[in-house]
């Protein structure tokens, strides 16, 4: 099954691919995808159509096999991607009996143990804005899922300017204000009146930067009123405590990039899936973790949120899925993607 608007005549670049997860990723060529974005099905968790309902990763008597099911995957990612490449997976949790599992992080551990060069770098969070509507008597509504950045290599791709970079910026007080309640502090602190005097300077200076647009702002951190620098680690905040009684934080360009997405859950009409992530969402992936044009790999592409998002960030896809539907639905949205961008 193939997508449309190919580039290239492989028989992975810009398709649907309909089958088993494992066994396409055996036919794809070793170090040649950028990044890999996927949710498979979680665990006892959802009803999916065809094939996905009577077998397949999802479906397992235990959270063991389930487990051991998606590493036999990851086996296959972790050969395919390129040295510089990413990995991401999104797997929600739950309860059995009254208590959760925790899946995602046995998942993640289990990786961990098994791929000793690879590096778990961020647990990225997604906070719905809004959750499934429910009321239980003894436990909040689950409204977090987690999104594990794994790097096959140190050298991975990193695009931290193209993340989120829609987001309002920081909005800093008027500069008249800027440092009002520093210098308070500065003056009612135990510091020698050489610290004082250095503390102002020091704030001067800074306050200027963020007049002139060098800097987006700053944290100043004063010694017996806030707590240590990385909670009192040696480095080199810690020295400048220690030496001046005083440290200064400067953030720069847009603000400090969270491991947290915001973002509420999407529907689309005439799209009958239970689990489908926002475009929007995998886009902030996509643009943080591949290069321009590179190639983003879901071997569980559902109703195709993946590639959907690939395309309108400008970068190639490939999806796998082992339901033929969710493979026709998500070429449907493919090509109402392409005609839109041809009319527009």
């Amino acid at each position: 099954m193939m997508g449309q608007g190919m580039r290239q005549s492989n028989f992975w670049t810009n398709k649907i691919i309909c089958g088993d997860a494992a066994s396409v990723l055996q036919r794809l060529p070793a170090e040649s995808v950028d990044t890999v974005i996927t949710s498979p099905p979680y665990y006892q968790q959802r009803q999916y159509k065809g094939e996905r309902n009577s077998g397949g990763i999802g479906n397992e008597d235990y959270v063991s096999i389930y487990i051991i099911a998606l590493l036999d995957v990851f086996d296959e990612i972790h050969r395919v991607v390129k040295p510089s490449g990413n990995i991401v997976f999104n797997l929600g949790d739950k309860y059995i009996g009254s208590s959760l599992a925790l899946i995602p992080y046995h998942f993640a551990i289990s990786v961990k143990n098994k791929f000793r060069d690879i590096q778990l770098v961020n647990d990225i969070t997604w906070l719905k804005k809004n959750p499934t509507p429910r009321q239980y008597a003894r436990r909040l509504v689950s409204s977090t899922e987690s999104f594990f950045h794994f790097a096959k290599t140190p050298n991975y791709y990193y695009d931290r300017k193209a993340f989120l970079q829609n987001k309002e910026k920081v909005r800093n007080k008027p500069t008249r204000l800027l440092g009002k309640s520093y210098r308070g502090l500065i003056d009612r602190s135990k510091l020698t009146v050489f610290q004082k005097r250095l503390a102002h300077k020091k704030l001067d200076d800074v306050i200027e930067e963020v007049r002139q647009d060098r800097i987006t702002g700053f944290r100043m951190k004063i010694k017996g009123i806030h707590s240590p620098a990385f909670g009192g680690q040696e480095g080199g905040r810690k020295s400048q405590m220690d030496r001046n009684g005083f440290t200064i934080i400067k953030i720069n360009g847009d603000g400090m990039k969270k491991d947290a997405i915001v973002m509420a859950v999407e529907s689309e009409p005439n799209i009958d899936h239970p689990a489908m992530f926002p475009p929007k969402l995998v886009g902030e992936l996509i643009k943080l973790l591949t290069p321009p044009k590179g190639m983003v790999l879901d071997p569980f592409v559902g109703s195709g949120s993946t590639a959907l998002a690939a395309i309108r960030e400008g970068r190639n896809y490939c999806g796998i899925d082992i339901c033929k539907e969710y493979c026709d639905m998500a070429l449907t949205r493919i090509e109402n993607e392409y005609r839109r961008q041809a009319v527009s």
